[in-house]
């Protein structure tokens, strides 16, 4: 199985130069060995092949949707390919926001701020019985790290979750997925994201920040829905 991990960043240097970057902890998370993972710079404007994978994640991102630069105009059109085409997409974060602008959403800076450290949602009944929430605590806790929001979702897109902060994930024809908050981070990483905002100013809190035991999961529940599996 080719799968292919969209960068839609850099990351934070003070982050990456002691943790690594997104597409590696991502990475880590797969355990198939049958799976070939490449990485797309999308950001640097780095194209692919859209036709060659057989499903794709697309990372988080300092980036705003909303500013809508090139580089996020060319992966509009490499998502709305994937949608055509039944390729299987997993958004996280950024991801997840791109995709619903992509596919007709809509995507704005929240007017309630930040969502910054680990929170609860609610996963409804269409996301409880979703493929993507398999074995995932109703009742856990979630990693965040966002200022934008999909305010409007795609008109074919289900709600799986949402919070008091809006739209937390959501399903297209059970085949594109997205997710606001990031199983891809574990405590120590949200910690420092928490640590370092919170000493740049840009949130008021430094708070604790609380486990999440099983949101990693979605990674390789994707994983399993590419191959038939679940």
């Amino acid at each position: 199985m080719k799968l292919l991990i969209i960068s839609a960043g850099p990351g934070l240097g003070q982050i990456r130069n002691k943790y690594g970057h997104a597409t590696d902890w991502i990475s880590n998370l797969i355990n198939s060995q049958d799976t070939k993972i490449d990485i797309s710079k999308i950001y640097n404007n780095n194209d692919f092949n859209h036709a060659y994978y057989d499903g794709w994640i697309i990372t988080g991102s300092a980036s705003s949707v909303v500013d809508n630069l090139e580089w996020m105009k060319l992966l509009k059109d490499k998502i709305l390919y994937a949608y055509k085409n039944f390729i299987p997409v997993l958004g996280i974060c950024f991801g997840h926001q791109i995709i619903s602008a992509a596919l007709g959403g809509d995507v704005i800076h929240n007017p309630k701020g930040w969502e910054l450290g680990s929170y609860k949602l609610k996963i409804n009944k269409s996301g409880l019985s979703n493929k993507i929430f398999k074995n995932i605590e109703p009742d856990d806790y979630f990693y965040f790290s966002h200022e934008d929001i999909v305010s409007k979702l795609p008109k074919n897109a289900i709600e799986l979750a949402k919070n008091k902060m809006g739209i937390q994930s959501y399903s297209i024809d059970d085949r594109i997925y997205g997710v606001q908050f990031h199983p891809e981070f574990n405590l120590e990483i949200m910690d420092q994201y928490v640590k370092i905002r919170y000493e740049n100013g840009i949130v008021p809190n430094y708070g604790p920040v609380h486990k999440s035991n099983s949101s990693f999961k979605i990674i390789s529940n994707f994983i399993e829905i590419i191959n038939g599996r679940i």
